[in-house]
């Protein structure tokens, strides 16, 4: 953990007799030094370990600068210190750099760069009524740069479930896969390394991160994007771009096969229900499921109320509860009725799996009743 009190001071914080809440400042504090170090590069200038003068000389920085913040980092386990060299933990170089494929440096930028600029301007009314006012989609705008922060988000997010939620999924060469609400495009992309045909439906902002993720994969004849609103457009038109037949699509290389509005093998609905109230998760289950094969999967990835399976798994499902009030005025669901809306949807769960990687999220597989 980034702020790891000593025994002493744990004693003292359990007996109340110093403020508890003082690490949370601390934690604050290490999230944008960790997001300003993403930003300067500095993780990736200490591959070897670095004095404060050589940082600050190759980032043109001040050392004055570079010292304290190498300083907080090394206080909370984001770098090691020898003597007058500083270097990467093992924490950082997995976690946080392009060392491993699970780098969430994206993600903490999108909590500092977006999230959290939207949360101070909406939490309290968000709390007093029950309603943001806006969501943080309709709050971003046109801001490309802010879509992209966000995406890029999401799919760094991602990478922690999209092999072991894949392999869950078995083999999918020749499966027709369409894939709602998964604009940053990570598991369009996996399934379609994996020989799935895939449209993507999601709203136009949010296909930029998916559009660069194909085409770096080279999976343009495989996956098909489309821009629109899941809730109720048809997946088998062409939304993007509006008005404009031209530029209505993106359908990278393929051809309009794989948009049919039915008979897909599978339907993925991945972090999107906690977005919608009970109503508009049932309306979208049922046309989810109208889409389906008569032997498809219908399979949902969320965080549900009340379902974690440890401590910190039941801290992560109510921070992101309150997370989705405030930036969609969305909540986290009970499985149990997600599970009644599914089988009134005309489909019965069949398998339930949950991730050591990310406590608190569930994924349901569900099949066809028409099977």
């Amino acid at each position: 953990m980034p702020v790891r009190p000593g025994i002493v001071d744990r004693v003292a914080l359990r007996a109340n007799l110093a403020p508890a809440a003082i690490t949370d400042l601390y934690g604050a504090g290490a999230l944008h030094a960790a997001v300003t170090a993403l930003d300067l590069d500095l993780f990736e200038e200490l591959e070897e370990p670095r004095t404060v003068g050589e940082l600050a000389r190759d980032l043109d920085c001040d050392e004055r600068g570079v010292r304290a913040l190498a300083e907080l980092l090394a206080e909370t386990g984001y770098l090691g210190r020898d003597g007058r060299l500083y270097y990467t933990t093992n924490l950082t170089r997995k976690w946080l750099t392009d060392a491993n494929d699970t780098n969430l440096g994206p993600w903490l930028r999108f909590w500092v760069d977006v999230v959290l600029p939207y949360w101070r301007e909406h939490v309290e009314l968000a709390v007093r009524t029950g309603d943001p006012g806006e969501t943080i989609y309709d709050w971003l705008g046109d801001d490309e740069g802010g879509w992209e922060t966000t995406q890029e988000g999401f799919r760094a997010a991602a990478t922690l479930l999209v092999d072991p939620v894949s392999d869950t999924l078995g083999d999918v060469a020749g499966k027709r896969v369409l894939d709602l609400g998964g604009g940053h495009g990570a598991y369009a992309v996996e399934l379609a390394e994996r020989g799935a045909e895939v449209t993507l439906f999601d709203r136009e902002a949010a296909l930029g991160v998916a559009e660069e993720s194909v085409a770096a994969a080279g999976v343009e004849d495989r996956v098909a994007l489309r821009g629109g609103d899941y809730q109720t457009d048809e997946y088998d038109e062409d939304y993007l771009g509006g008005e404009d037949e031209a530029a209505s699509a993106t359908n990278l290389g393929g051809d309009d096969e794989s948009a049919s509005a039915t008979d897909f093998d599978l339907v993925l609905l991945f972090n999107v229900l906690h977005a919608h109230d009970a109503e508009e998760c049932e309306q979208l289950l049922e046309r989810a499921t109208e889409s389906l094969a008569p032997d498809g999967r219908l399979v949902i990835l969320d965080q549900f109320e009340g379902d974690g399976p440890t401590g910190l798994a039941d801290l992560g499902v109510a921070f992101v509860d309150l997370a989705y009030l405030v930036t969609l005025g969305g909540r986290t669901h009970d499985v149990d009725d997600v599970r009644r809306w599914i089988a009134f949807a005309g489909c019965r769960v069949t398998r339930s799996e949950t991730f050591r990687r990310a406590p608190g999220v569930r994924l349901l597989v569900a099949e066809n009743r028409e099977s």
